[in-house]
């Protein structure tokens, strides 16, 4: 059954996470993504275990159902080839700085191709005193945007997220703004986005920053306060939870305590914080109630306090590190995991789209490629015959 995007076609010239990631939620949903690699390839074909193959493993979760074609931009027949591809594409993905040549750019593009809807990704973003700073990664986004001051430990110097939160922030707006784009081009054609790592973690730390927004009283979610400790948790006997009576009657509070075994909480100096707090980290208090209920979730396993929780109107749900989460039920019932066989490795686990469309599924459409695999039969598709895709080869123009 074919996916939401059937038919639309991207070209991507992009490395790292951030254009790659947007371009493989595209092709979940259906699109025929072409990825274009320098001689080199994506540096990310370096990253993470090679224990099952020559290629890094984040290269091969973030370019799965994608085409790859590789060649040298620096050239004119290189630019020719390009120039080509988009002009038959709907979208294209690309660094900011991936390629220096001037007929590459979205303004030599649009003439080229009206309809065209252009992301281009980068650092800080195209005006201001940063926007001709080269790319300065990850850290760079977070630390320059606030992304990293709920982190830590107070005094101690801020830790990064470590999550590549800006590139994944950037990539999942630049989904929505390549869509909200396709949809209106009917009426206005194509047209430029613009998609920066650092505007991304900004826009993620918006809701943080009106929770704090009152100088007077500095609380908000927790952990997304400047001021309490790192949160790891309620610990119980065999991992943490988090959990939430907020929506638990007062009246029985009583029965939680008694089965909890914790009717001690009523003689503890700070039963009334304990009393009003409504744990799960979302409480004003919690960071000084955990310890109390710590002392009583020591003595039950974390499928038991979730039960507890949940038979009295809270919700509760274990913290879980990788290998739980890969043996959590709830994690296969929704498909969070799927198998993909890819050649020279064999059958590869990676996390399916975060999509569930009832009428046009989205789903892994393939492995990803090879450097240059599909040089041939992309290029055939725009047009050109088999003793021009041969020249470019011996010229040097196309690689792999």
């Amino acid at each position: 059954m074919a996916g939401p995007l059937d038919g639309l076609r991207v070209v991507e010239l992009a490395e790292g996470i951030a254009g790659p990631y947007c371009a493989q939620e595209l092709a979940d949903a259906g699109a025929s993504v072409v990825k274009v690699e320098k001689p080199g390839g994506d540096r990310t074909r370096g990253w993470g275990s090679r224990a099952r193959g020559d290629v890094g493993v984040a290269f091969l979760q973030l370019n799965r159902g994608k085409r790859g074609v590789a060649l040298d931009p620096g050239g004119e027949g290189g630019v020719e080839v390009l120039r080509r591809l988009i002009g038959g594409a709907d979208i294209v993905i690309a660094d900011a700085g991936w390629s220096a040549d001037a007929g590459l750019q979205y303004e030599s593009l649009g003439d080229l191709n009206p309809q065209l809807v252009y992301c281009r990704f980068s650092q800080y973003g195209d005006r201001g005193p940063w926007a001709d700073q080269p790319p300065h990664g990850e850290l760079a986004a977070q630390l320059a945007a606030d992304g990293t001051g709920s982190l830590g430990t107070i005094g101690e110097p801020p830790v990064r997220m470590a999550t590549d939160i800006a590139s994944m922030y950037a990539a999942i707006y630049s989904v929505m703004s390549v869509c909200a784009a396709i949809y209106a081009r009917d009426e206005s054609g194509g047209q430029r986005i613009d998609v920066s790592l650092f505007g991304s973690v900004l826009a993620m730390r918006s809701t943080l920053w009106v929770a704090l927004s009152n100088p007077d009283e500095w609380w908000g979610f927790h952990l997304d306060s400047y001021i309490k400790p790192p949160d790891t948790g309620y610990h119980c006997k065999d991992g943490a939870i988090y959990f939430s009576l907020a929506r638990t009657p007062p009246e029985q509070r009583e029965d939680i305590y008694r089965e909890l075994g914790m009717e001690w909480v009523k003689d503890d100096p700070l039963f009334e914080i304990v009393n009003i707090d409504t744990g799960g980290g979302g409480g004003r208090y919690s960071h000084i109630a955990r310890p109390v209920w710590e002392r009583a979730l020591a003595n039950f396993t974390t499928e038991e306090a979730m039960e507890i929780t949940w038979r009295y109107g809270g919700w509760a749900f274990p913290k879980n590190d990788y290998d739980a989460l890969v043996n959590e039920p709830q994690a296969q019932h929704v498909g969070v995991f799927e198998t993909v066989d890819q050649p020279g490795i064999g059958a590869l686990r990676q996390v399916a789209p975060p999509w569930d469309f009832e009428g046009t599924p989205a789903a892994i459409q393939g492995p990803a490629p090879l450097l240059g695999e599909h040089n041939a039969a992309v290029l055939a598709e725009a047009g050109y015959s088999e003793a021009e895709i041969a020249r470019l080869g011996d010229e040097g123009v196309l690689a792999g």
